[in-house]
């Protein structure tokens, strides 16, 4: 009875050296760094002991190799010792049903079933176990590991030497540089996948979700898809009086004003209304001492590059110039900051990027809505290389001027122009059997239904 109870001891021991090991191998590489951080911040003395290691890569390698020795040791072990003592006390009754049925040797039997007992026992408690728990508690198991590790760190260090130290000769020997470290480096598609993971878990709710996609959305963005076109362009000729800008800012609401000379291709700069009030209040009336430089940007520029350059220059807008060098549109800070938190609206606005949410999974639009944005929110396929806009697009496959009912059918989606400011198509709308399948977020579109 002793004996059996020593041997078992002895195969619990050094199965839960092993899965102590295993567990502590996935969990510290698995652990967000952030996380023990923050952890270590807050005073934890666990997280505090771990970072250190997690932060430096070679202290990190190290922690590997003492896991992968620890779990080397513990398996050769187990396995020796299950072999010679476990042996000993099956052969003797193994011999007598081996000796009946005279196909196999009682030895051979014994072997047999102790490797397969012990390997069960090892990879099922001593393996998959702690795997498990340790990659879905990763910083859990991580902080609660960090005190053995550490001993045995000092335990295996001429280990670790002699192994790293052999294995970084090896490398050298055929030709590969050691590279160390394990550290966390997401490209942007497994980060909108970590995104997306986390929505689904619920950490990120639904506009969070959205704004850390456009986040990332914004780098694949030019100038020319955000700004405003000419056409939307409120300026003035350089030669307008103080009266002429009040009204046209009291009319538009616009705070800043550019000016041109000649025409719009040559925007000299801008005003802002309050040195307008302030030069007339002083009885003053030359524009030449409130008007600001403005900054050109070509319309290729990325939208992360013009956010970088209205930031260095100190500029809330640019004028964006065509490849000919004419005024292409206007983009300021506010685009740039909607194409991430959405539409910004305040008491002066007076345009929706949804006008009402009609029958039928029919949406109503604005014609100057870019189609790459329809196609992400509503998770539609409409071609975004002939043109920037729903208007465009429409217009590229009518061939001709529109007009009022105007309507095209592109891949299941019909496009219908509603309202026109001359030949410009001022608002139209969509209707698609895909509509009304797609379970799409559109939330600072949307407004109630007035249909």
């Amino acid at each position: 009875m002793l004996n059996f109870v020593l041997i078992t001891t002895a195969i619990v021991v050094l199965i839960f050296f092993n899965a102590l090991y295993v567990a502590a191998e996935f969990a510290t590489v698995a652990s967000r760094k952030t996380l023990i951080s923050q952890l270590a911040g807050d005073g934890n003395p666990m997280a505090k002991l771990l970072l250190p290691i997690m932060e430096n890569s070679r202290s990190l390698d190290r922690y590997v190799a003492a896991c992968q020795i620890g779990i080397t040791i513990s398996s050769l072990v187990l396995g020796a010792y299950g072999q010679n003592v476990l042996a000993s006390l099956l052969v003797p009754p193994l011999e007598v049903v081996a000796g009946r049925i005279g196909v196999i040797s009682g030895e051979a039997l014994a072997t047999f079933i102790i490797l397969f007992f012990i390997t069960t026992l090892q990879v099922v408690l001593g393996e998959l176990l702690p795997k498990s728990i340790a990659i879905q508690y990763p910083e859990r198991m991580a902080l609660l590991l960090t005190i053995p590790m550490r001993a045995s760190l000092a335990f295996f260090a001429p280990l670790i030497w002699l192994f790293n130290g052999s294995g970084n000769i090896l490398l050298r020997l055929l030709g590969q540089e050691h590279h160390e470290g394990h550290g966390h480096v997401h490209s942007k598609q497994e980060i909108m996948i970590l995104v997306t993971e986390s929505h689904e878990g619920g950490l990120l709710d639904d506009e969070e979700r959205q704004m850390l996609r456009n986040a990332f959305h914004l780098r694949d963005l030019t100038a020319r898809l955000v700004m405003k076109h000419r056409t939307q362009i409120i300026a003035a000729p350089a030669a307008s009086t103080l009266d002429e800008l009040l009204q046209l800012s009291t009319e538009t609401g616009k705070s800043r004003i550019p000016l041109y000379e000649e025409d719009i291709d040559n925007i000299v700069g801008f005003v802002h209304v309050k040195d307008v009030f302030r030069l007339k209040i002083k009885g003053q009336d030359n524009l030449n001492e409130i008007m600001r430089s403005v900054v050109h940007v070509p319309e290729s520029l990325p939208a992360s590059a013009v956010w970088s350059t209205l930031k260095t220059e100190s500029q809330y807008m640019a004028i964006v110039f065509d490849e000919f060098g004419g005024t292409a549109g206007l983009i300021t800070l506010e685009d740039l900051i909607e194409e991430i938190f959405g539409e910004l609206l305040d008491e002066s606005d007076n345009e929706r990027q949804i006008m009402y949410i009609g029958k039928h999974g029919r949406r109503r639009l604005r014609g100057d809505q870019l189609v790459a944005d329809v196609n992400e929110y509503f998770e539609l396929s409409l071609p975004e290389d002939a043109a920037d806009t729903l208007g465009g697009l429409v217009l590229s496959q009518l061939g001709h001027p529109a007009k009022l009912g105007d309507q095209v059918t592109i891949k299941e989606v019909t496009i219908r122009v509603e309202e026109m400011d001359d030949l410009t198509i001022t608002e139209v709308s969509i209707d698609s059997p895909l509509l009304a399948e797609t379970n799409f977020q559109v939330h600072e579109w949307e407004v109630p239904s007035e249909e």
